[in-house]
């Protein structure tokens, strides 16, 4: 099974700038005399900027006390992403003593503004740890809110908690309905584990054809597992004819993309 994790760590940047809603960039705001002139009016989008300066070293002197001071000050004014960044800065204890308490503080602030991105970010650190204590009910809790705002990750993560039963009771026809859910924006995580169930009869009749089927969609996007089924399947003539050849490239297809066991059948 495809495990999806949280979103890369530039986001906590991106999330300290996005949507200036002054409509100030970086380089326009690199004269500090101007900053210091628009922070003077409070503008919690200045703050959040010279946050992100400073967290950088973006044309002023890289400094993570300075950053979380200006990234709290925005944090106070409501910006979500600064919020969530800030949640991050007393995770990590960058530029402030680490606190896991007030990570969590600052995280369902920022989640609790209704941003699916940030609801989803905050889901896989409930569900694996990751700076703030395991809770695998919270995590359904915030993956759920990301995936009825149609957050793609986020239903494929809340399909893997029914599938493992963390957090709610096991429920393949759940699974499988918040698979579909991603796998109908393009998800190949999804696909790949679609076509597992149905190679599996986990949850549904048993049916190679759809198997290979959705097999196909996940690993004509790469998904090294998805090719390494088909594989097995070509090579097994299983939910198609048999063909020996095709078995060989979709192996070969799969062990160029780190699969291992691909590359043992080769």
């Amino acid at each position: 099974m495809v495990i999806m994790r949280k979103i890369n760590k530039t986001l906590i940047h991106k999330m300290m700038i996005i949507g200036l809603s002054s409509g100030l960039t970086i380089p326009a705001v690199a004269d500090l005399g101007i900053v210091n002139t628009l922070m003077n009016k409070g503008l919690a989008t200045t703050q959040a900027t010279l946050g992100y300066m400073y967290s950088t070293g973006n044309d002023i002197s890289q400094d993570d006390v300075k950053a979380f001071e200006w990234t709290k000050a925005a944090a106070n004014r409501g910006r979500a992403f600064s919020q969530y960044a800030l949640g991050e800065m007393y995770s990590n204890g960058t530029g402030v003593r680490q606190n896991d308490a007030k990570a969590i503080e600052w995280y369902e602030k920022a989640a609790n503004q209704g941003n699916a991105e940030i609801q989803f970010n905050l889901g896989t650190f409930y569900q694996h740890g990751e700076g703030i204590p395991q809770d695998y009910d919270k995590a359904v809790q915030w993956y759920r809110k990301s995936a009825d705002k149609g957050f793609a990750l986020a239903q494929y993560n809340l399909a893997g908690m029914y599938d493992k039963g963390q957090g709610v009771s096991q429920d393949y026809a759940e699974t499988l309905k918040w698979l579909r859910k991603a796998a109908a924006q393009g998800y190949a995580g999804a696909q790949n584990n679609i076509g597992d169930m149905y190679e599996t009869g986990r949850g549904v009749k048993l049916d190679d054809a759809k198997a290979a089927e959705w097999y196909l969609k996940a690993a004509n996007q790469e998904i090294a597992e998805a090719q390494n089924s088909l594989g097995l399947m070509y090579f097994e003539g299983r939910g198609m004819a048999q063909d020996k050849v095709q078995s060989q490239e979709w192996y070969s297809k799969s062990c160029d993309n780190g699969y291992q066991p691909s590359c043992d059948e080769l």
